[in-house]
């Protein structure tokens, strides 16, 4: 038989807060049935928190004499029953003009008291707090234990020093979480103590630490393995006992979920405005209000938001970095406008802080990791480089490792979940190998320099060998790579390509060189000769090879690979985001060239909708972007939105360096997404406007509104 049952009839013996005769000073005034300042004590609990052993263990406590100062019988009813509301006579409670059958020195418990929310069944608020005070008039105490949802309705009818009467039992003491332990003194104790170093939430109530001891006695393997034992409480405490439904949905009000949901837009560093009448007081497990300044009770307070269960439903607010157009080894904006290009400016310009957006962008991130708003993840939308070369993807990767050990933990991230996201752009690919007979070749570089972080593997030949979804099972995301620089220095003319290739051939071998054309990857990018070559600026035919290799025309065309979009579908449970480098529409700005968009866009878009992805990232503009688009007669309305990231450092821009942030909030299996761009501006990182949407829907919204609609 198990020791441990987390839903079972009320046992004394069992009873680790008021058992063998124990009565906590919170629950005093009220059990030994001192007046209320109102109509009636209210003690808010969350429900599976304990009411009915609480309401048990004082009739108990009441009965056997163990409260000295009771001096009557106790009454316990259950508004829910019409039979308990017979059998104890007290109809007032409900609405009936009979006087209720209780007097001086009785205590009137109310276990559930069944209030009526607005066009509900159930007892009107105002209807129960009059019977209340017929009650109190009897010279009877009267106590309702309340969840916080019924506490709301209730509480604005007892009248004006209610507040003093509001109590709220606090998290287990050690000593009562050391009584439950001891029930298998070989394990437990060990257990409880971890939990109160590592997971104090599971300490906040009875049912809590029960459950988890139960899952544990239930599955000792896992007694050894913390974290999969308490991901399989959680899953227990949903399956079998409803607890979200029963905790969140039935046992909070609209308020306390909406204040809920809008801590967690708050905490991740966007704000939410909400009428006061949605920030409620009553959320803490706890004493009652200003009772955490005493000493003696300091180990009361705890946030709603730290139930255990709750919080792996309602996590965390999952933030991202969506930047693009780095350039490394390319022309940077810089920090400093140093226009004295002695030794002494120099050293100026050293004291005021010189450097690139790079650098400025790297102390960003840790000063966000000081408050603790680091991204989780960070998405790179191509151009990590100027031009390919094995200098400056060292200095890339360098600072991209960098960035990583900045990163946030999440806990819904597992350990080797990558953290860096990469999609190659047009600067990322090699130019003189586009003449390779392997299309696949230009690419070869990029892949070499950036093997362990996931990217598209634009170098297979085969779409569908390569990678495309990068999923995070425990956040219930994934993103699509899309490889947009698939053709990238593509020669304009066959004839060009003709040309180079023997110009190529001959520089080479007057160079001395002894490798294959395709070795060494990439051209340098000072004197755009290939690399591996000699460095001097003319072949032995004369010709500047750098003006040759610019001259030549070249196509850098956005394009995905038709096996790749054939592979894109939806997954159920996971919310879908598509980064690329090329824009899949055209931006608020002018760019007179060939091919600068995705030339296959409207398949890609038919794809991608068809996919049900939620949001585009691309780069390559160098301008922040946002719009939603619909393609009409293509099945179920879905609206996929677009977000262009501002250069991240390339001077080469027409606007503020940026980046783009992405947050992504679940609730459960629904998901709700929220993107800002963050502008380099006089030195300082500044966020712009927030749109919020739900995946796939028409419009967006404001966050406030999101939070209070019953949904993430």
């Amino acid at each position: 038989m198990s020791v441990f049952r987390p839903s079972q009839a009320y046992r004394a013996d069992l009873d680790i807060r008021l058992g063998a005769g124990r009565l906590p000073s919170w629950i005093r005034p009220p059990a030994e049935g001192a007046a209320p300042n109102s109509a009636a004590w209210l003690v808010v609990m969350p429900r599976r928190a304990g009411k009915t052993w609480l309401a048990q263990g004082i009739a108990d406590l009441r009965a056997a004499g163990g409260i000295a100062a009771a001096g009557g019988g106790t009454v316990r009813v259950d508004l829910r029953s019409s039979a308990s509301v017979r059998r104890t006579g007290l109809g007032c409670l409900t609405g009936a003009d009979a006087q209720p059958p209780v007097g001086e020195g009785q205590l009137v418990i109310v276990d559930e008291p069944a209030l009526a929310r607005p066009g509900g069944p159930g007892v009107p608020p105002e209807v129960l707090a009059e019977g209340l005070q017929r009650v109190g008039d009897t010279g009877a105490t009267a106590m309702v234990l309340a969840t916080p949802a019924e506490s709301a309705l209730l509480v604005p009818h007892l009248g004006p020093d209610v507040r003093k009467d509001i109590l709220r039992p606090p998290v287990l003491d050690a000593g009562e979480s050391g009584r439950m332990a001891a029930r298998a003194p070989q394990w437990a104790p060990a257990l409880v103590d971890w939990l109160r170093q590592a997971e104090p939430g599971w300490l906040h109530t009875p049912f809590l630490l029960e459950l988890v001891l139960h899952t544990a006695e239930e599955r000792p393997a896992l007694r050894d393995e913390p974290e999969a034992l308490l991901r399989a409480a959680v899953e227990v405490a949903e399956d079998r006992h409803e607890y979200i439904q029963q905790w969140f949905h039935n046992g909070l009000g609209e308020q306390h979920r909406t204040a809920l949901r809008a801590g967690r837009w708050r905490a991740a560093g966007l704000s939410v405005a909400l009428p006061a009448a949605e920030q409620p007081g009553a959320r803490r497990y706890g004493p009652a209000p200003g009772a955490e300044d005493r000493q003696d009770e300091v180990r009361g307070g705890a946030p709603l938001a730290d139930d255990p269960v709750l919080a792996r439903h309602l996590p965390e607010v999952l933030r991202v970095h969506h930047i693009s157009d780095l350039h490394h080894g390319g022309r940077l904006s810089s920090l400093v406008d140093s226009k004295d290009p002695t030794q002494a400016g120099h050293r100026i310009a050293t004291v005021a802080g010189a450097g690139t957006a790079l650098d400025s962008y790297l102390d960003h991130v840790r000063q966000l990791a000081a408050q603790g708003r680091a991204p989780h993840l960070v998405v790179v939308t191509g151009d990590v480089v100027d031009r390919p070369s094995d200098t400056h993807g060292a200095i890339a990767r360098g600072w991209l490792d960098e960035l990583a050990g900045l990163l946030a933990p999440h806990r819904d991230l597992r350990p080797d979940d990558p953290r860096v996201l990469l999609v190659g752009g047009n600067h990322d690919v090699s130019w003189d190998l586009a003449l390779d007979p392997s299309p696949q070749a230009r690419h070869r570089w990029f892949a070499a320099n950036f093997a362990g972080l996931p990217h598209p593997d634009l170098q297979l030949a085969d779409p569908r060998a390569r990678r495309l979804y990068v999923g995070y099972r425990g956040v219930g995301l994934r993103f699509a790579l899309l490889g947009s620089a698939e053709s990238g220095g593509e020669a304009a003319r066959d004839e060009d390509r003709e040309l180079l290739r023997g110009f190529r051939e001959r520089y080479l071998a007057a160079a001395g060189a002894t490798r294959d054309a395709g070795a060494g990857g990439g051209t340098d990018t000072d004197t755009g000769t290939p690399a591996g070559a000699a460095s001097g600026p003319h072949g032995s035919d004369g010709a500047d090879v750098a003006a040759v290799v610019r001259d030549f025309e070249r196509h850098d065309p956005g394009v995905i690979a038709r096996g790749v979009l054939d592979r894109l579908a939806p997954e159920r449970g996971y919310v879908t985001v598509a980064a690329l480098h090329h824009p899949l529409s055209p931006v608020p700005a002018v760019e007179v060239a060939p091919y600068s968009g995705v030339v296959n866009a409207g398949q890609a878009k038919r794809a991608l909708a068809a996919a049900r992805t939620s949001l585009v990232l691309h780069g390559h503009t160098h301008l922040g972007f946002a719009a939603a688009e619909r393609l009409l007669g293509s099945g179920p309305p879905w609206t996929v939105r677009i977000a262009g990231a501002p250069a991240l450092a390339s001077r080469e821009t027409e606007e503020r360096n940026g980046y783009n942030e992405l947050f992504v909030s679940r609730e459960g299996g629904a998901h709700t997404l929220a993107v800002r761009t963050v502008r380099l501006d006089g030195g300082q990182w500044t966020p712009g406007e927030v749109f919020a949407f739900r995946p796939g829907a028409a419009d967006e919204r404001d966050l406030a509104e999101l939070c209070a609609d019953g949904r993430p």
